[in-house]
């Protein structure tokens, strides 16, 4: 009798531990998911602050669509409406910005939405200053997850 209430307890303890070694695994995977997605988030802001300090009068075309191919929603709507000022402003003033993601952060996300922030320096040139002058810049980036990536939903200049 002691024997067998030895095996049902050895039974449930075997039982327990695999239960909660499977739970702990669970776990584990869950959060390096939401990681990996938190960092994908993170890397297409970074893509979008950089898109759109990356510019130039030459390639202004290849550079609008680059943007509008990271956009979605009423951002791409918005940017959409205002292309062609946004090439005539580019190409009229000759205008060239070399810029750089200094950092960039999540500030929030639910796996779905996230929000980051990008600290941004940038030379920017015209026709009136082609040796172009150094510029900050920080964006807050809304992007949202679709099928298989982020696309910017909103961005903002914060000062």
């Amino acid at each position: 009798m002691r024997r067998g209430v030895g095996l049902v307890s050895a039974a449930l303890l075997l039982i327990g531990l695999a239960v909660l070694g499977t739970r702990f695994h669970q776990t584990a995977q869950a959060a390096a998911e939401e990681e990996e997605s938190d960092r994908q988030a993170v890397a297409a802001a970074r893509q979008a602050a950089l898109g759109l300090t990356n510019l130039s009068a030459r390639t202004i075309d290849q550079d609008a669509r680059r943007l509008a191919g990271m956009a979605t929603g009423a951002f791409k709507d918005q940017f959409a409406s205002q292309a062609t000022a946004f090439r005539d402003i580019v190409t009229g003033s000759q205008v060239t910005s070399r810029g750089e993601v200094v950092e960039a952060a999540l500030e929030r996300s639910d796996g779905r939405t996230a929000v980051a922030l990008a600290a941004v320096r940038a030379t920017v040139g015209n026709a009136a200053a082609p040796e172009g002058e150094q510029r900050q810049y920080r964006l807050r980036i809304t992007v949202q997850k679709t099928a298989q990536t982020w696309l910017v939903a909103n961005l903002e200049f914060v000062p």
